[in-house]
C-alpha cells in the first residue's frame, strides 16, 4: 500500500528525501486548513499545530511505503506524531481533497510553536548552516 504526506517544513526538499529514504519524492502544491505553521522555538525547523480558520501551504508527497513512513518518524522524533489529516490541492481549480498523514507537533511541545515563520529559503540560506535567528 502507499501512502501520503503533507510535507510544510524540511521534507519538501528533495536533498533531505535523497538522504532520508534514498531516492527523490513527487510532490504537488497543496493546503491544510485549521492550522497555523511557525518556527519551533530553539530550533532551525517548523511545526504545526491546530487552530482553527489559519492555513498551512506545503506539498502532498506521494510513494511511501510503510518502511518510508518509519524512517520518516524516526527523523521526526518525539517532539511530532503522524496523524491523518485531508489537504488541498492548488490544482485544478476544482479543489480535489486527499487524504494523508502529516508531522504535527505533540501536545506536550505545542507551545514550541513561535509565531515566527519558516521558509525554505530562509532555512536554505540561515538554518541549514545552524545560524537560529528568530524570535520567541
Amino acid at each position: 500500500m502507499k501512502h501520503a504526506l503533507f510535507a510544510y517544513g524540511t521534507l519538501q526538499l528533495p536533498e533531505m528525501m535523497q538522504r532520508l529514504l534514498g531516492r527523490p519524492v513527487e510532490g504537488v502544491p497543496a493546503t491544510l486548513e485549521h492550522y497555523r505553521s511557525g518556527l519551533v522555538a530553539r530550533a532551525n525547523f517548523p511545526g504545526i499545530v491546530p487552530d482553527p480558520g489559519k492555513t498551512v501551504n506545503g506539498s502532498l508527497l506521494t510513494g511511501f511505503r510503510q518502511e518510508d513512513l518509519r524512517r520518516l518518524d524516526a527523523y521526526e522524533g518525539e517532539l511530532y506524531r503522524r496523524i491523518r489529516v485531508e489537504v488541498r490541492l492548488a490544482e485544478p481549480r476544482s479543489q480535489i481533497v486527499k487524504q494523508c498523514w502529516v508531522y504535527c507537533m505533540a501536545h506536550w511541545a505545542q507551545d514550541r510553536v513561535t509565531d515566527t515563520p519558516w521558509t525554505i529559503e530562509w532555512y536554505r540560506q540561515e538554518g541549514a548552516k545552524g545560524r537560529l535567528t528568530y524570535r520567541s
